[in-house]
């Protein structure tokens, strides 16, 4: 059983450096009651409904590889329940959404290609029973996952093809 996730808190929407994919940022915060590091939760909002899930410790330097950096908190399962909360919060803003993830590398993956973090995220996102609400691709090369949104996307296919427009552009 999945245990449940941090209070967290939503900061508000960021625009700066919109382009003509991205729409806008959705600023969550939270912080861990067990280690005390905070953390900043980022939904980038793109076109077609389509959401970028990003998370990273504060605590951590985060001008040098945010994404890769590790905390060693030892609690990443109400880490990314916490990071699944914020996700449905966005949903719920926005029921057309999609969203996807990037496993980023770190110093441990010989590749970027189906990173660890991947994984586990993977791993984590189908212990979550969303099936009925969302088809989820795995895109083992791009070390990414995409949930689309089955009551909004008509054409899976066609909606696939554009996401990866987006990101990989």
């Amino acid at each position: 059983m999945i245990q449940t996730g941090y209070p967290f808190e939503f900061m508000g929407s960021n625009t700066v450096g919109v382009d003509k994919y991205l729409l806008e940022t959705l600023v969550y915060v939270f912080r861990s009651e067990k280690s005390g590091h905070r953390y900043q939760v980022n939904i980038e909002r793109y076109a077609e409904h389509l959401c970028g899930v990003k998370f990273f410790d504060l605590t951590t330097d985060i001008r040098i590889g945010k994404y890769s950096n590790l905390s060693a908190t030892y609690e990443p399962r109400t880490i990314f329940r916490t990071v699944a909360d914020i996700t449905l919060d966005a949903y719920r803003r926005d029921p057309k959404s999609s969203f996807f993830f990037i496993g980023a590398a770190d110093s441990r993956d010989r590749s970027s290609v189906s990173t660890r973090r991947y994984r586990v995220y993977t791993a984590f996102v189908n212990d979550l029973n969303l099936s009925d609400r969302f088809s989820i691709i795995e895109l083992k090369d791009q070390s990414m996952s995409v949930l689309i949104n089955r009551k909004a996307v008509p054409d899976i296919d066609a909606y696939m093809k554009r996401i990866l427009n987006f990101v990989m552009d």
